[in-house]
């Protein structure tokens, strides 16, 4: 398992904010990670396409990698710390229905199981050692510190999941300061476009926003990512349409311009190059039906 990102996050001065998003608001993605996210207090709202979970800390929710998601603070007051993860060989991530039975069981009213309150307890010792003054100094630590505990909620998540589903990185240290800094910047960029793939995103928009000259953000973003911005874009809005078109009653031109196009020919023609069928037959095929 590496950690890809940490972040905490806290507000305990301003007025409470709940803006209801519309039924399908671009939401967020990450296409290669997995994301924990621990509410430690207050009350938050997390959508996706198809769920809706509505939780009051201390929870932790387990999204898994290709769920849109948006998050919404509910409460005044509110704080919460979050993770972004890839696995490894093992697989150590819950599976998706696993994860949708964890989550519904931090939104249930119903008495959890002991070994939960000992996890949030793990949970909360975490996050005051990761938000120490000294640890904040030396930031090159913080996924080293949290790696084995990280590893062991994971394994406490699985056990707790198995009583009710029966159902059956090691990164290379850096040779030098100039190659970290650029694959870091790649990486920053790589979860920018993830967080506004819907935006009307040119290579000169890339550039500016790292400062890079166009031409070696194109080389530097394949030799990090193995594929160009474009295509990491592209792969980013195709992920996108298919859960418009299987999850929403939005027309193809709307999830188009939805997603980040201009021009409903050219999705159309993007879309049927990487699933050979053009969205509307894709649809007919695989539309979830309404509950």
């Amino acid at each position: 398992m590496h950690i890809r990102m940490y972040n905490f996050v806290s507000d305990l001065s301003i007025s409470a904010h709940h803006v209801q998003a519309p039924e399908f608001s671009p939401l967020l993605i990450h296409p290669d990670h997995h994301e924990m996210l621990y509410i430690i207090e207050g009350k938050v709202q997390l959508n996706s396409i198809d769920h809706r979970y509505e939780v009051t800390g201390p929870a932790l929710i387990l999204i898994p990698l290709n769920t849109f998601h948006q998050l919404i603070h509910i409460s005044k007051q509110y704080s919460y710390a979050y993770w972004e993860l890839k696995d490894n060989a093992h697989a150590s991530f819950p599976q998706p229905h696993q994860c949708m039975i964890w989550n519904n069981l931090q939104c249930s009213s119903v008495q959890k199981p002991p070994l939960i309150d000992n996890l949030f307890q793990r949970m909360n010792a975490l996050v005051a050692l990761l938000s120490a003054d000294w640890v904040q100094q030396h930031p090159d630590i913080i996924h080293e510190m949290a790696h084995s505990d990280l590893a062991t909620i994971l394994s406490l998540t699985r056990h707790v999941l198995s009583s009710y589903d029966k159902l059956g990185d090691n990164i290379p240290a850096p040779t030098n300061k100039r190659i970290a800094s650029t694959k870091e910047t790649v990486e920053m960029l790589v979860r920018w476009m993830e967080e506004s793939y819907w935006d009307n995103i040119t290579l000169q928009t890339l550039a500016e926003r790292v400062h890079f000259n166009s031409s070696y953000l194109v080389r530097m973003f394949r030799r990090y990512q193995g594929e160009t911005p474009f295509q990491f874009l592209n792969r980013l809005r195709m992920k996108a349409a298919i859960s418009y078109l299987a999850n929403s009653n939005l027309t193809v031109e709307e999830i188009s311009y939805t997603i980040g196009y201009q021009s409903i020919h050219y999705f159309s023609r993007l879309f049927k190059q990487t699933y050979g069928k053009s969205p509307s037959q894709w649809r007919i095929e695989h539309k979830i039906p309404s509950s």
